[in-house]
């Protein structure tokens, strides 16, 4: 090799590793290599956060809010008022509005396959609490060890038929936790349920209470 060309290629050598140690200072402009973003998932765009409550959380949740439409027959209506006054500053909120929450619950005859977010399962447990509170007279009747049986027993048997009526009217028959429904012995023990957990849901801390029983044991 001509002694000249040995002498570039030395220089453009030197010239090199200057450069990558020093590459602020260096006349040639070296391709920068920033470690890529990690991409996106279709998850992270639908919803960042965890879900509260899972699928079972759902189906309760809808049972308790059916349990007090059975003991007051304008428990809907009130609940449409109550999400109203609690949401007044976010814009109307109606009764299409609930539907549409509630049809989450995979038990319905009609389901919407759209997840809650954290702010409408904590309305929807906040709406049940509140309910709760505002009929625990009526609760307190029921879970009484002091009432008179065969009243007790009336009473019971009046509430059982009427949440059978709105369970046949709503849920999809075709759902084997919906057709055991069919049978009294077992509805009477979900209406019980029901009506004890409504009322361990009144008063101060309630919502506490309720959010962890939704989520105990959650499963998808």
């Amino acid at each position: 090799m001509a002694p000249w060309l040995c002498r570039f290629c030395w220089r453009w050598h030197g010239v090199l590793i200057f450069a990558l140690l020093n590459p602020e200072r260096s006349p040639i402009n070296l391709p920068a290599h920033p470690h890529p973003e990690p991409a996106r998932t279709v998850a992270d765009d639908k919803d960042p956060k965890p879900r509260l409550i899972g699928r079972h959380g759902l189906q309760q949740l809808d049972l308790l809010m059916t349990t007090i439409e059975a003991l007051d027959f304008r428990g809907s209506e009130a609940m449409v008022a109550l999400l109203r006054q609690k949401n007044a500053a976010r814009g109307a909120m109606d009764q299409v509005e609930l539907w549409k929450w509630r049809t989450t619950n995979p038990l319905r005859r009609t389901m919407q396959r759209n997840r809650l977010n954290q702010a409408q399962v904590t309305t929807m447990v906040g709406l049940v609490c509140h309910m709760a509170a505002h009929l625990y007279p009526v609760l307190h009747q029921f879970i009484s060890v002091r009432e008179d049986q065969s009243l007790a027993e009336a009473r019971w048997a009046g509430l059982t038929r009427r949440l059978q009526d709105l369970v046949r009217q709503r849920m999809n028959p075709r759902r084997a936790a919906m057709q055991k429904f069919a049978d009294d012995e077992h509805a009477l023990a979900m209406t019980q349920q029901m009506v004890r957990a409504l009322a361990f849901s009144a008063g101060p801390g309630g919502e506490q209470r309720l959010l962890a029983s939704l989520q105990d044991g959650m499963r998808r």
